[in-house]
């Protein structure tokens, strides 16, 4: 039998290395549910906290600052990162937020009703200051999980974006099998003779709620170990440090776009790292601008822009809003970046939409189209719509960054720049709201906007 004619054997390595980097890329996305689920979960959950809070349509942004406040502690991990040098090991840290992270989440679900006697009024005490205790370790994620992707080859970093996205949605369906809850219905007393509120139950607790989440973050704790002490990372060849040049053909395909394809045959010509450092700064300041709309400004308005369309248009926008991220990583599949021209035109569109939210919550408690159907529709719309492009801007930053930037610093400031927006969209946004009360929240069963 002619040698030449015979069957080639089916290469088990071959099969074995895509089987690990599918469980490495698995891995690495249930590790990054640890980064911001707890954070998403508390939003979520506020139409039914809200009316337990002394704080009532004042919570969101009474949290927004705590979170704000919280980045205290990513500043010292900076000055550490920088003292250090390449002596810093940010494995401590992942472990102190997954681990605090668990235990602020059961907390959460033991004492999210508590209220204490503070400054001479009632106050969720015991919520606000897990939740500060969960942003402090959250905060702190934007800088080490991105700084840990540096160990993995650029093709994994989308693992990351994913599983954060992930953050967003997983928390949606336990809302959703929790149901609606907390709409009021307005009695009257027959011994008072007035009307009073009586608000739905969900299916399921606030508490039960949150100890399904810590169950989560569990998992990200075990996927985070297996990644460190098993040798998934060696079998799927993931470690960036066995392959720091990107070849040429991959590089292409993520950074080329069809806009500059004239540019292309320059690029394959020159190594990968080359982004100059006016399109690193042009890119992390948009990260900014975006985060202090979409991460700042919006969540402490979310109530006041809300509400005024009615119960079920804040619950059903807090179960669509954080499928935006999601749906935008998904495309960043498709079209992992583009050019920083279309970042900047997008980043401007999306923020316009941010600012149409704005006004509207700034006319609470009668905006334009109140206690209509349309524009309760229109508003959940704007919310989702501005989240789904600045979120693919940040995917898409965040690939290119990866890709072309020449040092290995580049997601770390990344990740910095997100929680300096979020300071600067929140500490202008408290004041508005809690110390100058420039806007009106609605007292349920009172008749507004005739």
């Amino acid at each position: 039998m002619d040698q030449n004619n015979l069957p080639m054997p089916i290469n088990s390595n071959t099969k074995s290395s895509k089987w690990a980097e599918n469980i490495c890329y698995i891995l690495i996305i249930i590790f990054n549910l640890s980064t911001w689920i707890d954070l998403n979960s508390v939003w979520i959950e506020l139409p039914l906290i809200i009316n337990s809070a002394p704080e009532r349509w004042t919570l969101p942004s009474t949290l927004s600052l705590v979170i704000s406040f919280a980045n205290i502690f990513p500043l010292i991990v900076v000055v550490l990162r920088w003292k250090l040098g390449k002596r810093f090991s940010e494995i401590p840290y992942i472990y102190i937020i997954i681990i605090v992270g668990i235990i602020a989440c059961c907390s959460i679900g033991l004492f999210w009703d508590y209220t204490t006697c503070f400054f001479g009024a009632e106050r969720s005490v015991s919520l606000i200051g897990a939740v500060f205790a969960l942003a402090m370790l959250d905060c702190t994620s934007s800088l080490v999980f991105c700084d840990y992707m540096r160990h993995f080859k650029a093709k994994y970093l989308h693992a990351k974006f994913f599983g954060e996205s992930l953050t967003g949605i997983l928390p949606i369906f336990i809302a959703l099998a929790q149901g609606v809850g907390g709409e009021a219905q307005c009695i009257m007393n027959n011994v008072t003779l007035h009307v009073q509120p009586i608000y739905s139950e969900p299916r399921f607790s606030v508490s039960t709620f949150f100890f399904l989440i810590s169950g989560i973050i569990a998992l990200s704790l075990i996927s985070f170990m297996a990644l460190r002490f098993t040798s998934i990372m060696k079998l799927a060849n993931a470690d960036d440090q066995h392959c720091q040049q990107t070849s040429i053909e991959s590089y292409e395909k993520l950074l080329v776009t069809k806009e500059n394809s004239s540019e292309s045959e320059k690029r394959s010509l020159s190594a990968p790292n080359s982004m100059t450092q006016k399109e690193f700064f042009i890119l992390q300041t948009s990260n900014v601008v975006n985060s202090a709309f979409v991460f700042g400004c919006l969540p402490t308005l979310v109530t006041y822009s809300l509400l005024p369309y009615g119960q079920k248009a804040f619950y059903y926008c807090n179960i669509l809003f954080p499928i935006s991220y999601p749906l935008a990583a998904l495309y960043g599949l498709i079209r992992p970046t583009i050019s920083t021209f279309w970042i900047i035109i997008s980043s401007i569109c999306g923020c316009l939409i941010c600012a149409f939210i704005i006004a509207v919550a700034f006319q609470s408690p009668c905006p334009i189209w109140a206690d209509t159907l349309h524009g309760g529709i229109i508003i959940i719309a704007a919310w989702c719509f501005s989240s789904f492009i600045l979120a693919y801007v940040r995917v898409a930053s965040g690939n290119r960054i990866k890709l072309a930037w020449k040092k290995d610093n580049g997601l770390f400031y990344y990740g910095l720049s997100i929680q300096i927006g979020i300071i600067f969209g929140v500490v202008p946004m408290y004041f508005l709201i809690n110390i100058y009360q420039l806007l009106k929240e609605r007292q349920p069963c009172d008749i507004y906007c005739f």
